[in-house]
């Protein structure tokens, strides 16, 4: 539209031109006066091809600088795309390194309030069977090595046992659950999966709605690796975020 209103223009713009000259001709000789010299009428054509030279020009400036505009739009419409792409890629990276990481815990217990200089591995293979019930252990369990993580305070930092055998973990990881409060120079001690960072992260986003399952008595298990399985009126549903849980639970009638 642009390019058509500048042509137009200069098609007024030339036909006026060329139409003041022929009225200048035509009043001259009209009036009985000499016609033009020739060489008056020449300036003038020579006059009006530069203004449309100019113009010409000017519109080839306006069609390369379209030109161009689009080109770049092109470039960036390109550059996004190349970035989304990259932004999922990176995504995707992401979450299989921190699954590998998670796999690589998969049998590590995270054990709290453990006294400092009491991580020794042959400590924590007699400790463990004692304060869990040896008769509930028919054989050794074998830890392949403990650590502690976090820096030094005035409380015990997390200890990290890594069991040579899965089963061994998932053992003790279910006693202590069941037996509930133990305790060890009078300090609780806890046992805990041991995830990576961000799935702890996004396994504590469901604090709150775990409290308020809790509150309403309603059975329910936080599964691996971050999903909310609810047990309620006969029905089981599985919620994958916590807003999508909260959601139900605001739906459910008040008891």
């Amino acid at each position: 539209m642009a390019s058509y209103n500048l042509r137009h223009s200069k098609l007024k713009k030339t036909a006026k031109t060329t139409g003041h000259l022929h009225t200048l001709a035509t009043r001259n000789m009209a009036d009985g006066e000499e016609e033009l010299p020739i060489s008056k009428l020449l300036n003038a054509i020579k006059e009006t091809k530069e203004d449309l030279t100019k113009h010409i020009d000017k519109k080839t400036q306006v069609e390369e600088m379209e030109a161009r505009v689009s080109a770049n739009e092109d470039d960036i419409k390109d550059t996004y795309n190349r970035v989304d792409k990259m932004e999922k890629f990176t995504m995707q990276l992401k979450d299989k390194i921190d699954d590998l990481e998670n796999r690589s815990r998969r049998s590590n217990l995270r054990i709290l309030n453990i006294p400092e200089q009491a991580e020794a591995v042959g400590f924590l293979e007699k400790f463990i069977p004692q304060i869990l019930g040896n008769d509930n252990f028919t054989s050794h369990i074998t830890l392949e090595r403990v650590h502690r993580v976090g820096k030094k305070s005035d409380r015990p930092r997390p200890l990290i046992a890594k069991f040579l055998n899965f089963r061994d973990k998932e053992k003790v990881l279910r006693l202590a659950r069941s037996k509930g409060e133990m305790t060890y120079e009078n300090k609780k001690i806890s046992f805990f999966p041991d995830y990576s960072a961000d799935l702890q992260r996004r396994r504590d986003e469901f604090r709150d709605v775990k409290q308020r399952l809790r509150e309403k008595e309603i059975e329910y298990a936080l599964m691996y690796p971050a999903q909310l399985r609810i047990r309620h009126q006969g029905s089981i549903k599985i919620f994958p975020t916590p807003a999508e849980a909260q959601r139900y639970l605001k739906d459910l009638p008040s008891e």
